[in-house]
């Protein structure tokens, strides 16, 4: 039990947008610290922490950056810190599978959708308009777990519960969280979370063990900062002599031309992706040990950099 609490808590070796010290710092890593710091900010000022929070009335007049930055809106307490500390678990798988921009992507997605609903549709009825509901890093959160339990259906938590219905748990708490507090407008904005979640993760190249209507962009960010830009070969010039005499002969003249590289993934390193994969989706992520996980992390990487 205690290797799977330390593998839970265990940093992902992901791509990072910028390094802080020695570590890469990944969409995961910004957006819970960011988390963190609006915290702070209710504690020195909660009239600027409000600014932060979706309010659909607000946006319609002219305060849109509420659109994006309502899932980093916590406020100092014990549940919203568990749901940043969950989300920074979780959020790295979810990474590790999209790769750095998709993640980013799917994140931007899951985060505008939702809000830009809900914004043209209380401009149609007020009823949808709520301010009584605390939204926060949860609904992304919820929104990965979804996407998880999408892609490898037979995962158990615990090999005991499947992660669909953990899923589904969670989902009807907070469903009841908002209809408690008669706040029908949220109880839509989190159903469109999740399905925004669903498809766009879809979309991106996840969530493929459930038949999810999508549009293919799992080709969008594929590059990451450590892929190697193609150079430009240098022309040789053709040496040019006054007496217009042959090149010297010398050993080097019978000598095989270098091989390039092998381009793209191999089919062995393929295969055993595949059988990491599969793996995991028959008995969880738990399922392998701590030189298997390095390797998967190594392959998706080699995979996605091809």
């Amino acid at each position: 039990m205690s290797d799977t609490f330390q593998a839970m808590f265990r940093r992902r070796p992901n791509d990072g947008w910028f390094r802080l010290g020695k570590y890469d710092m990944t969409t995961t890593d910004i957006i819970c610290g960011l988390s963190i710091a609006t915290m702070f900010l209710w504690g020195l000022s909660p009239v600027a922490f409000n600014k932060l929070v979706f309010f659909a009335p607000k946006v319609r007049s002219g305060e849109v950056w509420r659109i994006v930055t309502w899932p980093i809106a916590e406020p100092p307490n014990f549940f919203a810190l568990l749901g940043v500390v969950f989300f920074w678990m979780f959020g790295q798988q979810i990474e590790a599978l999209f790769g750095r921009n998709r993640f980013l992507v799917w994140v931007l997605a899951t985060t505008i959708i939702p809000a830009v609903s809900l914004t043209l549709l209380g401009a149609v009825n007020n009823e949808f308009d709520f301010a009584s509901a605390n939204l926060g890093l949860s609904t992304l959160f919820l929104g990965g777990i979804w996407v998880y339990a999408a892609t490898y259906p037979g995962v158990k938590w615990f090999e005991v519960v499947p992660l669909w219905a953990i899923a589904g748990v969670f989902t009807m708490l907070r469903l009841l969280q908002f209809t408690g507090v008669r706040a029908g407008g949220a109880v839509l904005f989190l159903l469109i979370s999740v399905a925004a979640a669903l498809v766009a993760g879809r979309s991106l190249g996840l969530a493929t063990g459930w038949p999810i209507p999508h549009v293919d962009l799992s080709s969008v960010g594929n590059s990451s900062r450590g892929s190697s830009k193609r150079q430009k070969t240098p022309k040789r010039k053709r040496s040019r002599r006054s007496g217009g005499g042959s090149v010297v002969d010398g050993p080097w003249q019978n000598a095989p031309a270098p091989t390039a590289p092998p381009v793209g993934p191999s089919a062995s390193d393929q295969a055993e992706l595949d059988g990491l994969l599969d793996k995991i989706g028959a008995n969880g992520m738990d399922a392998l040990s701590g030189a298997e996980k390095k390797r998967l992390n190594e392959l998706s990487k080699r995979l996605r950099n091809s």
